[in-house]
């Protein structure tokens, strides 16, 4: 009787004494194509890192090459450069970034930005000239403080007026006579309004703040809005006009003025360096809030609250006509400044080249006030104030995902960004303490730190740029003095802010402290100012890795996210189908549909429900990705989710005969180790090769590396041990325990050393065996080959050998093994030895006959 055998890999799903024929114990270095097995050729060589233990954790791709990081010691270098060009290897060695106490959870990149994920943070470094620029978690906040500068002062002319009747000694006037005053000013506020408002000057407080505008429009770091005003902030303030007397009969008024200040908006440098940030950061723009309406239109009789002042000097007797603003109190003032939720742009700088700290620049404000409403509008964002890191990032479609997040609160702002003075500066250390109440409980967050231009005129609004806040603390320090200030905060209604605006809408000086100037500063520890996310995933801006938006935040199931993975093939540039992204938790897999406009992700669609732990190896294929469970190894294709190999392995036949065969050394791990898939998987670190179609997966802990060949499952191993893998789309490197760096995507043809040792083979189930002739249909051009047959009675016994032959010349196609011995009721299939790279191995045939019964041989 013929029988043909063909391999089918590493395959110990069964128990012995039911194995497959082809089935095999071990498969060492032996590559299956087109159904024939070959050897796998050896990886190229690139280099050797300069120093030990520098292990290859990123390849940044670049306008001049491919640039690779690696990792020593909580530091990371600039290891090497492939050049476009022509392929060189230049060496490199360069110091990048000293992690310190951090962790590298991974590194992605976009475009010339390198990022580094860690726990509690993401830094940036950017390459530009042939080096990294460090650009650290985020731009220093630039310190910029405003301050009015009156440029004018206008007068409104109001005529004489003679009473409708006399008043002797008066202390008010009847309403007919006051209507003519409270038109006056009413026309006085609209005439010197529009004056001011033709020159681009203002005349009432306003709001003004500013932020910083990235390369592609978007914007980060919104400042608190502070309020600039004159020392009299509702303009015109007042009016005083001296009454016509004679003998304390007053008849009239003489000519009097109603004045209203005009002033532009100057700004003062504190602190400023974006010097590393000047091919990130576009501009610097600063926004306005319109100037609040002082009163109604329904309510011009009621415009002024007016009194008589009768003084008497040298026995002259003279009366003074006074008006104070009442069209609406400061109580109404101050609501409608809160409420004012839109902010304007009025001015940008693109170059701060000759900016000095120290100095006042003036705001070219070329917009009218009353026309802001047609300029661009802010949209602050708070949350880019905020220091973030992320268990779990992926990168997909020119966007940055991050996840399972930790997140630490701002802060606070520096104390120069509320000074509204520009005299009498001092140099100051001081803290800010800001309290919180959030559903974490209490927290505290304390900014703390040195101005050199301490002016002690704050804001009258000051804020903290979460509505949570409920209050803030200010101390500050000088070598004379010491002050201090306490404000309650309400929650804006409008944006995630709180605030305290004095009522008098003047420039707040903070009171002497108590304690004496000498007194050490004792600044407060922040408390409860950390928190984590496990279950939040965020997407950046397209090409922007800088910026978050608040539309892309999306929450996913309840667990913990684990992983995020995408098929690495698009259907079509930036397309990926109908589920772009798959997100891993503990509560199961979820596949994200494609959203419309702004919005990345439309909705969500629960896969399963099979916890997917942070150790559980997912690894993005062309048109599928791959994970594995306690269970197994799975496959995801669409909404489908398939099981592509079980994890109960039961093999445990003997393999006594491996002990006495001559196995090249290096081949012996690979052959003999009992390791189990489901063992070796779980520890593992896996990659793809995108060119043969083949997961590896490396031990570091063993001398060997699985293969598994994913259409067909084809499984086997090769006898190179990798400390380190490195796998995206276009790459699959590899380092030794030497360092030495590998492309295990390019191979060479060398002499090969393989290995295969079959699993118990019966033809006929329970029935013995006599095995007369095996044909191995094989070829090689040079080499050397051991092959054995070995037989038993008892799968999982001790096996004899039958016969062994050994080949060192030309093999055209087939390799004949000729024998006599007794029949078995198993035989297994032994090969080694050391090939040429043209070697391949298609099938085995054997001639046999049954013997039917045991009782009558």
């Amino acid at each position: 009787m013929k029988s043909r055998i063909t391999f089918n890999g590493m395959n110990r799903y069964s128990p012995p004494n039911s194995a497959q024929p082809g089935d095999c114990t071990a498969i060492v270095n032996l590559r299956n194509q087109s159904n024939c097995l070959k050897p796998v050729g050896t990886p190229e060589y690139l280099y050797t890192p300069e120093k030990k233990n520098h292990w290859l954790v990123y390849v940044h791709i670049c306008y001049d090459g491919e640039h690779h990081i690696t990792e020593n010691e909580n530091t990371l270098y600039y290891e090497a450069l492939i050049k476009k060009e022509n392929g060189n290897i230049q060496k490199e060695s360069s110091l990048l970034f000293e992690l310190n106490d951090l962790q590298v959870l991974s590194i992605q990149s976009i475009g010339n930005t390198l990022i580094i994920i860690c726990t509690e943070s993401i830094y940036y470094l950017l390459y530009k000239e042939g080096k990294y620029i460090f650009l650290g978690e985020k731009p220093d906040i630039p310190e910029i403080s405003f301050f009015p500068y009156v440029e004018y002062t206008d007068a409104y002319f109001v005529s004489e007026y003679t009473f409708q009747h006399g008043y002797s000694n008066p202390t008010r006037l009847d309403t007919e006579d006051i209507n003519y005053y409270n038109d006056a000013y009413y026309n006085a506020f609209f005439q010197l309004q529009e004056k001011a408002w033709k020159r681009h000057y203002f005349i009432q407080p306003i709001l003004i703040r500013y932020a910083l505008t990235l390369y592609d429009g978007s914007r980060i770091f919104s400042s608190a809005p502070v309020m600039v005003s004159l020392p009299h902030p509702i303009q015109p303030y007042q009016m005083s006009i001296r009454l016509k007397n004679s003998n304390n009969l007053c008849l009239g008024s003489h000519e009097g003025q109603i004045i209203a200040g005009n002033y532009s908006l100057k700004y003062y440098i504190h602190q400023f360096n974006l010097n590393n940030w000047k091919d990130i950061v576009r501009s610097i723009d600063f926004f306005v809030s319109p100037e609040a309406t002082i009163f109604e239109p329904d309510q011009k009789q009621q415009g002024l609250k007016f009194t008589i002042e009768r003084t008497e000097e040298n026995e002259m007797i003279s009366f003074l006509l006074k008006g104070d603003i009442s069209f609406l109190d400061l109580k109404e003032i101050k609501k409608r400044y809160l409420q004012d939720s839109l902010f304007y742009k009025i001015a940008t700088i693109e170059d701060w080249s000759d900016w000095k700290e120290g100095e006042s620049y003036t705001i070219e404000n070329k917009i009218r006030p009353d026309l802001l409403i047609h300029e661009e509008v802010l949209s602050p964002d708070n949350t880019t104030l905020l220091s973030t890191g992320a268990h779990v990032s992926y990168i997909h479609n020119k966007r940055l995902h991050i996840a399972n997040l930790k997140k630490k609160l701002f802060p606070g702002f520096p104390l120069s960004l509320f000074n509204v003075g520009n005299k009498n500066a001092e140099t100051v250390s001081a803290y800010i303490c800001t309290y919180l109440k959030t559903e974490r409980g209490e927290c505290k967050v304390v900014w703390h730190g040195k101005s050199n231009y301490f002016f002690n005129q704050l804001s009258p609004l000051i804020s903290y740029p979460d509505s949570n806040a409920y209050k803030m603390e200010i101390v500050v320090k000088s070598e004379k003095t010491r002050y201090k200030g306490s404000f309650l905060l309400t929650a804006s209604e409008y944006e995630n802010r709180a605030d305290y605006l004095d009522e008098t809408l003047s420039a707040i000086t903070l009171e002497n402290d108590s304690l004496p100037a000498s007194t050490p500063l004792d600044i407060p520890l922040s408390e409860n100012d950390t928190y984590t996310q496990p279950n939040i995933l965020r997407v950046s801006e397209l090409e922007n890795p800088f910026v978050f938006p608040s539309e892309q935040t999306y929450t996913i199931s309840n667990g913990e996210i684990t992983g995020i993975a995408t098929i690495t093939a698009a259907l079509s540039e930036g397309q990926f189908g109908e589920f772009p992204l798959y997100v891993f938790t503990e509560e199961g897999i979820w596949a994200l549909q494609n959203g419309n406009g702004i919005v990345c992700y439309g909705a969500q669609h629960q896969l399963n429900r099979e916890p997917i732990l942070p150790e559980n190896p997912i690894v993005p294929l062309e048109d599928m990705i791959m994970f594995t469970t306690a269970k197994g190894l799975f496959i995801i294709r669409g909404s489908e989710i398939q099981q592509l190999l079980s994890f109960d392995e039961t093999a445990c036949e003997n393999n006594s005969p491996i002990d006495h065969h001559d196995i090249n050394s290096t081949l012996i791990p690979a052959t003999t180790d009992q390791t189990t898939l489901s063992q070796f998987i779980q520890g593992s670190i896996i990659a793809y090769n995108t060119i043969e179609k083949e997961l590896i997966c490396c031990r570091p802990d063993l001398k060997y590396s699985l293969i598994i060949h994913i259409s067909s499952l084809y499984m086997y191993r090769i006898s190179r041990q990798y400390s380190s893998l490195f796998y995206d789309a276009s790459h699959l490197l590899a380092q030794d325990a030497e360092g030495k760096v590998y492309d295990l995507q390019k191979e060479s043809a060398e002499i090969t050393p393989i290995t295969l040792v079959s699993r118990p083979i019966t033809l006929q189930s329970e029935d013995y065996q006599k095995w007369r002739e095996v044909f191995w249909r094989l070829s090689m051009s040079e080499g050397k080959l051991l092959l054995s047959l070995w037989g038993g009675n008892d799968a999982e016994g001790n096996f004899s050998k039958i016969c062994e032959i050994s080949s060192a010349s030309k093999i055209a196609g087939q390799l004949p093994m000729r024998f006599t011995g007794p029949a078995y009721k198993y035989f297994r299939l032994i090969l080694c030895g050391n090939v040429s790279s043209d070697f391949h191995l298609s099938s085995v045939d054997i001639y046999s006959e049954n013997i039917i019964s045991n009782r009558l041989r």
